[in-house]
Formats: C-alpha cells, structure tokens, sequence
C-alpha cells in the first residue's frame, strides 16, 4: 500500500508515488534555485555598497577613516558570502540535478518495471492453466467408452460416450463442452445436455480444430485452435483443444475420430484481467488490462470494446519492456515463457495505464506551476 506524503495543513494527500515524489525533488530543486539567485543578487548588492562606502570614506579624509574599516569588513564578509554561494550552486545544485535526472529514471523504471512484472504474472498465470487443458484432451480420448464407440459404432454406445463425457463435464467446470466426432467430422456424442441437441450429427468438417486432429500423429499430439466465438454455443468465447482418438486407446493406434474440448474462454479470460491484476480501486478506470494471442489480437480486455480487435504493441522483438504512448499513457508488456512443453502460444500479457496528472499533484502539493 502506498503510503501518503507529508503535506501542509489544508493541502490535500498525495500518494508516495515515483512521479509524485519526482516532482518534489523538482520543486525542491526549483525553490534551491531561486534561493541561491536571490542570494547572489543580495550579494552583489552588498559589494557595491562596500565599494560606494569606501570611495565616500577616501574622500572625507581622516573623518572618514574609521568608516573605511567598516566598509572593508563589509566588503569581505561579501567575499565570504559570495565564495559560500558559489560552493552552494557547485555542490547542492549539482547534487540537486542529478537527483533530477535519478527521479526521472527512478519513475520509467519503477512504473515500467511493475507494470511489466504485472503483465507477465497474468500472462503465465493463464498460460499454466492452459497447460492443463493440454493433459486433460489427451487423456480424456483414451476413456474406453470414447474409442469402444467409434471402433463399433450404434446408439447405446454413442450415448454411453455422451453420458461418459457428461460426467467429466460436471466436475470440470472450465469447459463449456466436450464434443466427439467420427472421421468425417459428424458430432456422435457430446457431453453438455444444453447444446446436445443443436450438435447432434452435426459436421464439424470446416471446422479448423478438427481437420489439425485429425493429422496428429499420435495419441501424444494435441492441437489449440484460435479463440473466438462458437456459433454452436450461443456465440460464447472459447478457446478448443483437440487431439484423435485412437484404437484400444493406444497413442500409435488407428485413429477413429476427434476429441475436442472447448474451454469456457469467456470466463476464464475476463477473470484474469478484470479480478487478478488486483488494482488500487483508484487507477481501476485509468488502466486497461490485456491479452494478446501471438498475432497481436486482443482476446481478453478490462476493456471488451477492444476484444477481438489488433493491438499496436511496439515490443520492438524484446520480450517485455514498457514505454510512453505519447498520449499519457504507460504501456507494459511481457510475452509468456512458456510452461513445461507449452509453448504458450506467443501470447502477451499487456497493461495500458494513464499516468498520474502531475498537474493535479503539483496541485495537491501546493507547488505552483
């Protein structure tokens, strides 16, 4: 939690933030500044009043002599006071400035770097879900109930498989469906009793998560199709995994058919960047949490506006990293590492936060501009 700065009675709280306290180093340099202008001012004053005093001493003679002892120790102690001042703008200032330039370091960093930290944290979070879904397809298509159907097709057994692929359904909440097909792509058995009817003996041949099953090469192979909307399931977002299902179950069997389980993307997505980034109430509205599949298209969004649009990441080929937009925005982003022998896809975690109105906190500071 971000602690309050200390502030003049009647001046409004100001989080202690990288920009808010660049900005009081900035003020303070600025205040120093003008201190130390005013006091070379005072002092060059004084020096010519040292030298107007000696030259009206010279002229009152003896009468003025003990006033010229006066002016002279005027006179030095400007010396001195001068001498000091230029120390001062030669260490304090100069100190000052690169505290400056640091703040200013200190702020990209510290905002880039925890934003960038952030977008990778959602990113790997998803992905080592996702991973699971990778294991879950290519076991579910050795169930014997799925391969003994295909291997002697009629309806008992294909409603066996249904009720099979039911019961892994219930207790696997993340998925929407889970649907079988045979070679040709015709839906045989599925296991959401809400979307069975509109799936039965439906041919899924077009559909690109069954023609990449259909070439895995084994049992151990499995296929991600892109997210997007399933016009068999209410239009809702789902991200299919899909491998074959092979004779006896084996992983170099002869492949009967497809597995296809479509994960409930709609939910899972939404809930990683609208609950897990877990932002300070206060920069909820100024943020837009993301991800990104490896084309760059938005699948998931704080934002939905922004869902299934193109999103102009200049990663630049660095895996993470953050900059400016030029519009008040900081953008940070990180693709994923990966996890286990999932890939991740290419996706990337992307975080759009507009920066704090560093007017509003000279303001609440009580600094004029």
């Amino acid at each position: 939690m971000q602690e309050p700065l200390a502030v003049s009675p009647g001046q409004a709280a100001v989080a202690a933030t990288p920009r808010s306290m660049r900005i009081l180093t900035e003020s303070i340099g600025a205040d120093l500044e003008q201190f130390s202008g005013s006091n070379s001012h005072v002092v060059k004053q004084i020096r010519l009043l040292a030298i107007n005093a000696l030259i009206e001493a010279a002229r009152a003679g003896d009468a003025g002599k003990g006033f010229a002892v006066v002016a002279n120790e005027v006179q030095r102690l400007a010396q001195n006071a001068g001498d000091i001042a230029r120390q001062f703008e030669e260490n304090v200032l100069g100190r000052i400035q690169t505290g400056k330039a640091m703040a200013e370091g200190l702020v990209r960093d510290m905002e880039g770097i925890r934003l960038t930290d952030l977008s990778l944290t959602l990113v790997q979070f998803i992905v080592r879900n996702l991973f699971e879904r990778t294991a879950d397809v290519r076991w579910w298509a050795t169930d014997s109930a799925l391969w003994e159907a295909l291997e002697a097709p009629d309806a008992a057994k294909f409603a066996h498989a249904a009720e099979r692929l039911g019961v892994i359904n219930r207790f696997y909440t993340v998925y929407i469906d889970l649907v079988m097909t045979d070679l040709k792509g015709r839906v045989v058995a599925s296991a959401n009793p809400r979307y069975q009817r509109n799936l039965k003996d439906h041919n899924l041949a077009s559909e690109p998560w069954f023609q990449a099953a259909r070439q895995c090469g084994s049992g151990d192979d499995y296929i991600v199709d892109d997210v997007k909307k399933s016009s068999l399931h209410e239009n809702r977002d789902v991200l299919v995994y899909a491998t074959g299902i092979r004779s006896g179950g084996r992983s170099d069997g002869d492949l009967l058919g497809t597995l296809g389980v479509y994960f409930d993307w709609q939910a899972q997505g939404q809930a990683i960047v609208e609950k897990e980034a877990n932002l300070p109430p206060h920069m909820v509205d100024k943020t837009d949490v993301m991800l990104l599949d490896g084309t760059l298209r938005v699948i998931a969004s704080s934002k939905p506006e922004r869902l299934y649009t193109h999103f102009p990441l200049q990663a630049k080929g660095a895996p993470k990293g953050s900059y400016y937009d030029g519009n008040g925005n900081i953008i940070a982003f990180a693709r994923t590492l990966g996890y286990e022998d999932y890939d991740g896809l290419g996706w990337y975690g992307v975080i759009v936060q507009q920066v704090e109105d560093e007017a509003d906190i000279r303001s609440r500071l009580g600094i004029r501009p």
